[in-house]
């Protein structure tokens, strides 16, 4: 692991302990999970079985669920200090998921093992994201699928994004500012997960900003969900959170 990693890796223990002051504990009502997890729940099927992996698990809150669903599940997060709150949480409900520690771009497990593969607000906290892309094919089995989710800042955000830059201080989404952020378009993420050897089977997105204005409430100037199928198929490239699910084919382009 790198020097540049290794301090990456403190300084989301950092975040994660203050998020957590903050916060005080993650939800478990599927009902107030965040958007990137109500957009992936209704593609998750019976997962009685199967071997699910999370990666970028964070506090745990999740992978949990996935393991009350029936799934066997493996989570790994950067964050040792994420690591641990998740085990506490896990021991104190006792819900056995198997916790480990790593990078996105170096998975420490087997080839071809999980037949679903779950990466929720990951990737866009990732240095080396196109090798992340690679190391989740890796681990998927042939015909396995992907579920994913990434900002795309092909909307208002760009106006935080240029503020940010002219002001010379870190990006902050709106819920903190992150150790890392990439900035992705839709074409972007699609041309990484093709790239990777996956095909993109359906997509979802949520929280579609309009406009940022100094002042005011960012809430007031975005539509959160779109129901109408096709207005939501046309702005499927303008929304922030970004929802693709995948199938990795038999031979995985390398």
């Amino acid at each position: 692991m790198t020097k540049e990693r290794t301090q990456l890796s403190v300084d989301y223990d950092s975040w994660h302990a203050h998020r957590l002051s903050e916060e005080g504990h993650d939800v478990h009502d599927e009902s107030r999970f965040a958007c990137w997890h109500q957009m992936v729940i209704p593609h998750l099927g019976n997962l009685n079985g199967l071997k699910v992996a999370e990666i970028g698990c964070g506090r745990g809150n999740f992978a949990i669920y996935l393991t009350r669903q029936g799934a066997q599940v493996t989570a790994m997060d950067f964050s040792d200090a994420a690591i641990e709150i998740a085990k506490e949480r896990s021991t104190a409900e006792q819900v056995n998921v198997e916790w480990l520690v790593g990078d996105a771009a170096n998975i420490p497990l087997p080839d071809g093992q999980f037949d679903l593969v779950i990466s929720c607000e990951c990737m866009e906290h990732v240095p080396n994201y196109r090798q992340m892309m690679r190391e989740l094919a890796r681990i998927t089995k042939s015909g396995g699928r992907l579920l994913l989710t990434t900002p795309s800042q092909l909307n208002a955000q760009m106006l935080g994004w240029l503020k940010a830059w002219l002001s010379r201080k870190p990006y902050n989404s709106g819920s903190g500012v992150q150790p890392h952020e990439n900035f992705f378009f839709t074409w972007t993420i699609l041309a990484q997960l093709k790239r990777a050897g996956f095909k993109i089977t359906s997509r979802d997105a949520r929280i579609f900003p309009l406009l940022l204005l100094p002042k005011v409430d960012p809430s007031r100037l975005r539509i959160d969900t779109i129901h109408n199928a096709t207005f939501r198929y046309l702005m499927l490239p303008f929304g922030l959170h970004q929802m693709y699910q995948c199938t990795k084919f038999e031979h995985t382009i390398r």
